[in-house]
């Protein structure tokens, strides 16, 4: 270590102290000097001199010279070496120092997290603490709400029961005064319901029930008075049990049915007449002829109103095989007639002398049942024969007993006894549809809907079949004897819709056949029961072609039903994309203002064409007050509903599948062993049935007549995986069962139809398919058919049950490449090809053939389809505009090739008129032209839509009067029409023309005239004449609340209008085809429909009353008079005064020759013939008879009565009329007395007469009197205002008049409005007000 090298110095070593010749140290170690070796000898050279003068110097000479290769190699690694780890140590000593840095605020950050962790459990802490208090508070203030509920309930129920009293008490105390002959206490009666001026108006409903106006053509006096109910002193008179009921009763009670009544349809009766026919051997050929002449010609008449007749004859012996008397028919024969006995609702029977085994069931169920409510036509074929077999003999007796049957007797000739049961059929068809037997050309019922284009284009269709198929799936639903266990989901909907704030749908998955549809129904029910405020829509889906799978049908359906729950809403628009965008918006607006909200329930939308795309308003937040729960299947589910709250169906357990078959078992009388239970429910776990495989197999075990039978189907069954497969089976074993050589593969073909098909088949059309089908054949099978499951009901259809059937027929007969289909839905359009002509097209034609041809790809033959413009009237007047534009898109056809196709076929059919048969005619020309317009103006294909609007509007002023409705009709569509185009002024003039039609035909306050206001409103505010619309809608609005009647669904009309038009028909089975029973029936029905303003029909009941009457009692007879007096009472009512006159003067005839002069029968034909001679002008012949009835009511109720008064303020309005002031003066003054001493001095009477007063008095130039005496009635008036009406707007020429409406120039001045001296009292009025 010591050795002389160690010692010596070299330039290139100064790193060691890091100094450097000419640098100075910085005091950092550098390196670390390395021990070199001794050498073997000592130089005097250095290893390196780095250029410094060698010198003598002793450093230099003791330089040892260590030049060495190896040591130098060292020492540059060793510098290297060095130089990194200095590196390393330095950027280590950076890391620590920032991790330090970190560290630090990281344990910052950590204290600051800590300390605001426990400030957010200190919160939440809170919030759990406010949230039980809120919880108990709500609980709380439920308990309050439903005890405040139920206090308000019984307050209401108790207000409302005393209501009642009082109205009842009020009505006995007037049929009292009535009967004693006080029947003029309504003229003056003073109720605070009363009407504005003018309402008396002819035309006007109201007219009827209001009290006789005390003032004239010249003054503003008496406020029509409505009291109540007395139609025996208005312009009808009855004797019946409607003596007390006026319309407006009628309104409030049917608004209440219709509020609370939900039609629980029997799905074998909805669109469907049944008809029984009963004959025994020796009359099968009557029935024969009956069924093969007649019947055809009924069931076309049925169709043609959207039902079917479907006739069963099903003779006895015939299918026992043999000719002998007690020949029996097989039993499942025999229950599947009695079956078909029970539904039918017409019963006819040819009965001979011949009675067969099962002929007197027949009766017993058909006729002579205690309990039969059926329509019964027994046609009695006289015996040449002198004895009749004692049971034939029995059996005539006892029909003859009953006196609710239809007895008819022909002789031995077949013909006419087959004629005789088709007339007496055909009337009750009638009377079931609701068709006169004399049909005329008047104006509709129902003009006030015909802003509609159901009513248009015969709206009796529209929705009608729609909406029946969706109340039968409820109600089979309903009829389930099982809920499967679905307490538990009730739980989830209910929180689901109590649940506050906007929610998504709620998504309810599960297999098929899990019970879906059944959870939502009986859950609805529920619901409905629980809260019935609140408005539940549903929609069920059912076969995947049918017209309930299509979305716009569905949205159009449930926006209707939106619509109904606002006052007067607007016309529902056939464009699909608007019917798309605008129920969201009527969903958000009626559950806004609905008190339980607004419930929408749909049924396997996943079924839905175009579904995702159509209900993609589901994906948008939905209302507040709108809940929406939909069901899919689990597999058919699209992703984007996937997000939703999910409530899914879970399989059964071994536990209730079998709870579920044995409740089905027990509901079916039948039980099974502990062996056979086990080894369904083995089975069942085994591959994991649905809860429809076990109902399934369930009924058909019940069916089982022999345990021998049972185990047999237990062993073919079991072998089913699943429902599917199960179905096939059933079929299978229904086709070994039922068929005979003579039917063979009639099940094959009924299926295959069924489900080549749209919306199923009828069985009228599967009796024209399969012509070798017979009723002994078909109807066992169709019993067991619905037993099993296989096939349902839905509006008079025949369709697959559930969505397993027809996956099943698919299988079985359908699994080739679709030639079998192809060939089956060709068969099918060949079919409904046949009814392809004028006057033969249904609903039914128009829905299945242009899907058949649309399905098999016969472009050309949808085209032709699509040109048939009866077809397109059935497609459009259903609203079924998406259907059409689909089947053009189809072709390839744009919108305006396709509107001018429209319209060279309308005019091509016009040119048909002189050669095809009568149904084509004018007006029918004139509404396929409006129905085209509309279309297209519908479609916003505005230029196109005018041609046929304005040939619709021609051709119906040619061919109708000028002033007919229809008329009116199309100048509102033309309108419309202008409207859209921003042609303002056209339409202005357009609608005050419809308006004048409308006020000349039905009257100033007519719902029709209120629509015209309303429309040219619109125009005036798109003009920006406010001071113009305002006026308008105020008084629309004011007519509207008058003459609204109740919003009754297309549903509930068609549930009720049967029964009540079976009244009549019900009645007259009962007794002798005249009596006069019968004519007071008809009497009653026809004020009853006058009543629900059914003018027409109204009309045609009290002329048969009349025509009965005249010939039974003659023509002078008080009941005669009666039936005169009603039906006068009806033209006076439809200003038809020239018809009413002689009517109302031979009735006042007849009954001055049986009644005393002061008689109330004479004295109610005095008053409205006199109010009628007013309104005509005829103003003599008035004031005679106002005169005489002042000298009845003096006689009456004594000369101080208010009715004299009244009778009093008339007469002198009469005289003012005339002129004649002298006159009127005194009675005036006498009648003002009266009033003041009965009524008192501030009574509103003495106000109007007052006001009376003064006008005369100005006429007579008194006017400081004039003033005095006006000022007298304000101060009255003002004194109480609330005894006093809001008063609309007139057409008398009132002084609240802020519109007139057009006159037309052809018109004299009485008659449009009624009032000769109105702008003179106008002027009147104002300057006496103006002198104040």
């Amino acid at each position: 270590m010591g050795t002389g090298g160690s010692l010596l110095h070299h330039n290139d070593e100064d790193d060691v102290l890091g100094v450097y010749e000419y640098e100075s140290s910085d005091g950092v170690i550098k390196s670390i000097p390395v021990e070199v070796k001794p050498r073997g000898r000592l130089g005097l050279r250095s290893v390196k001199s780095f250029g410094k003068p060698k010198g003598g110097s002793l450093r230099s000479a003791l330089s040892v010279d260590l030049e060495n290769p190896e040591v130098e190699k060292i020492r540059r690694d060793f510098e290297m070496y060095r130089l990194n780890k200095e590196n390393e140590v330095a950027n280590m000593e950076k890391k620590v120092l920032k991790f330090e840095t970190e560290n630090r605020r990281l344990r910052a950050e950590l204290q600051t997290m800590q300390k605001m962790c426990g400030k957010r459990l200190e919160e939440r802490d809170a919030a759990l603490k406010a949230e039980h208090q809120a919880v108990v508070r709500a609980a709380a203030f439920e308990s309050d709400r439903d005890k405040i509920q139920r206090q308000f309930k019984i307050f209401r129920e108790t207000k409302e029961s005393e209501l009642q009293n009082l109205l009842k008490a009020h009505r006995e105390f007037e049929n009292t005064l009535t009967k004693s002959g006080i029947g003029f206490l309504d003229d003056d009666s003073t109720s605070r319901l009363e009407l504005p001026v003018g309402s008396g108006h002819p035309g006007n409903w109201w007219t009827a029930l209001e009290s006789e106006p005390s003032m004239g053509s010249t003054t503003q006096l008496h406020t029509p008075m409505f009291r109540g109910p007395e139609f025996a002193h208005s312009l009808l008179e009855m004797d019946g049990p409607y003596i007390n009921v006026n319309k407006d009763d009628w309104t409030a009670v049917a608004a209440s049915l219709a509020q609370s009544y939900t039609p629980t349809l029997d799905t074998q009766q909805v669109n469907v007449i049944h008809v029984y026919i009963c004959a025994p051997r020796d009359v099968h050929t009557e029935a024969n002829i009956f069924i093969e002449k007649f019947v055809p010609d009924l069931q076309k008449l049925c169709v043609t109103e959207g039902c079917f007749l479907i006739a069963t004859f099903m003779p006895q012996n015939t299918a026992a095989g043999s000719r002998s008397k007690d020949a029996q028919a097989p039993d499942h024969v025999i229950a599947a007639c009695r079956r078909r006995l029970e539904q039918c609702s017409i019963f006819i029977a040819f009965l001979g002398n011949q009675v067969e085994s099962f002929t007197e069931t027949e009766f017993e169920l058909g006729c002579l049942n205690d309990q039969c409510e059926k329509s019964v036509i027994i046609c009695l074929k006289n015996s040449s024969r002198q004895t009749v077999p004692s049971e034939t003999e029995a059996l005539r007796r006892r029909v003859r007993e009953r006196r609710s049957i239809k007895l008819l007797e022909y002789s031995s000739d077949p013909e006419e006894g087959a004629e005789m049961a088709r007339t007496e059929l055909e009337k009750i068809i009638k009377v079931e549809l609701g068709l006169d037997q004399k049909q005329q050309v008047e104006i509709p019922d129902n003009i006030c809907q015909l802003d509609s284009p159901e009513i248009l284009c015969g709206g009796g269709l529209w929705d009608a079949h729609h909406d029946h198929e969706q109340l039968e799936a409820m109600t089979q639903a309903l009829r389930s004897t099982c809920e499967l266990g679905f307490e538990k989901y009730y739980e989830r909907l209910n929180a689901h819709v109590a649940a506050p704030g906007p929610l998504p749908p709620l998504l309810i998955t599960g297999p098929a056949g899990s019970g879906r549809s059944l959870l939502l129904a009986k859950w609805m029910e529920l619901q409905q029961q629980k809260t019935p405020a609140t408005l539940i829509l549903s929609h069920f889906v059912g076969g995947p072609t049918s017209c309930s799978a299509n979305s716009t049908i569905m949205l159009r359906r449930l926006t209707a039903q939106l619509m109904q729950q606002v006052t007067s809403p607007p016309a529902l628009t056939c464009d699909p994309l608007r019917l798309v965008d605008e129920f969201p918006k009527w969903l958000e607006k009626v559950s806004s203002k609905t008190n339980g909200g607004v419930i929408l329930v749909l049924d396997s939308i996943d079924r839905l064409q175009n579904g995702e795309t159509e209900l993609s308003w589901l994906l948008d937040p939905l209302p507040v007050d709108s809940r929406v729960i939909v069901t899919v299947q689990e597999d058919k589910c699209p992703q984007s509903w996937k997000s939703w709250q999910t409530l899914e169906i879970e399989d059964m357990t071994s536990k209730s599948r079998m709870e579920l078959l044995r409740a089905e078992l027990a509901s079916l009388g039948k039980t099974l062993t502990t062996v056979q239970e086990h080894s369904i429910l083995d089975h069942c776990d085994e591959c994991n049935c649905s809860p429809i495989y076990v109902v399934l197999l369930a009924n058909d075990i019940a069916r089982c007549s022999s345990d021998e039978l049972v185990e047999q189907h237990l062993c073919s069954f079991l072998e089913c995986a699943d429902a599917v497969q199960l179905f096939m089976a059933i079929i299978d074993c229904l086709r070994h069962e039922y068929e005979t050589p003579d039917s063979k593969g009639t099940l094959k073909k009924v299926l295959k139809y069924v489900y080549a098909s749209r919306n199923g088949l009828s069985e009228t059309e599967l009796f024209d398919l399969i012509p070798t089908m017979t009723h002994n054949f078909w109807v066992p099978l169709e019993t067991v058919l619905l037993d099993h499951f296989i096939l349902v009901y839905r509006s008079g259809l025949l369709v697959f049950a559930h969505e397993q059937v027809w996956q099943a027929i698919q299988r079985k007969y359908f699994a080739d490449d679709g030639a079998m289909l192809h060939n089956t839905q060709h068969f099918l359009k060949d079919y409904f090809s046949r009814f392809n002509r004028p006057g033969e097209v249904s609903y039914r034609v128009a829905d299945e053939l242009p899907w058949l041809n649309r399905q098999l790809g016969e472009k050309e033959a949808l085209h032709d389809n699509l040109l048939n413009l009866c077809i397109f009237v059935q497609l459009y007047g259903r609203g079924r505009c998406a259907e059409l534009i689909g089947y053009w898109q189809f072709l390839g056809v744009d919108k305006n090739t396709m509107a001018h196709a429209y319209v060279t076929a309308t005019k091509k059919m016009e040119g048909m008129i002189d050669q095809t048969s009568s149904f084509i005619t004018l007006p029918r020309i004139a509404d396929v032209y409006e129905a085209v317009g509309r279309f297209l103006r519908d479609l916003a294909l505005l230029n196109e839509a005018l041609t046929p609007l304005q040939r619709a509007l021609e051709i119906r002023e040619t061919a109708l009067d000028p002033d007919h409705p229809s008329v009116a009709q199309s100048l509102h569509q033309l309108a419309g029409l202008h409207a859209q185009q921003a042609k303002f002024s056209v339409a202005e003039a357009l609608y005050k023309q419809a308006w004048e039609i409308y006020d000349g035909a039905f009257g100033p306050d007519h719902c029709m005239a209120a629509k015209e206001m309303d429309a040219l409103a619109i125009v005036y505010q798109k003009q920006g004449k406010l001071e113009l619309a305002e006026p308008l809608h105020k008084r629309a609005s004011s007519i509207r609340r008058k003459c609204r009647l109740p919003r009754v669904t297309p549903t509930h009309l068609r549930v009720a209008d049967p029964l009540r038009k079976r009244t009549l028909q019900l009645e007259e089975l009962a007794m002798a085809a005249d009596s006069l029973d019968l004519a007071r029936t008809l009497n009653e029905i026809g004020v009853l429909y006058y009543l629900q303003s059914s003018i027409d029909t109204a009309e045609s009941f009290i002329k048969r009353s009349l025509e009965m009457r005249e010939s039974l009692v003659g023509t002078d007879h008080p009941d005669y008079a009666q039936s005169l007096s009603n039906l006068a009472g009806l033209y006076n009512d439809c200003r038809q005064y020239d018809k009413a006159e002689p009517l109302y003067e031979q009735a006042l005839e007849i009954r001055r020759k049986h009644f005393p002069a002061e008689h109330r029968n004479i004295g109610s034909i005095v008053k409205n013939l006199a109010m009628m001679y007013k309104k005509m002008g005829k103003l003599d012949k008035a004031k005679v008879l106002y005169m005489e009835m002042v000298d009845i009511r003096e006689r009456s109720f004594g000369a101080n009565h208010p009715a004299v008064a009244t009778v009093l303020v008339n007469l002198a309005v009469l005289h003012s009329q005339q002129g004649n002031h002298t006159l009127a003066l005194p009675l005036y003054e006498r009648a003002q007395k009266i009033y003041e001493d009965t009524l008192g001095p501030n009574h509103p009477r003495v106000a109007e007469t007052l006001r009376n007063l003064a006008l005369l008095k100005y006429d007579q130039g008194e006017y400081e009197t004039a003033a005095k005496l006006y000022k007298r009635a304000t101060e009255i008036k003002e004194s109480d205002p609330s005894l006093y009406p809001v008063r609309s707007p007139s057409h008398h020429g009132s002084t609240g008049e802020l519109y007139p409406p057009p006159v037309r120039k052809s018109r004299s001045r009485a008659s449009s409005s009624g009032d000769t001296g109105s702008t003179l009292r106008n002027s009147h009025t104002l300057q006496i007000q103006s002198a104040y």
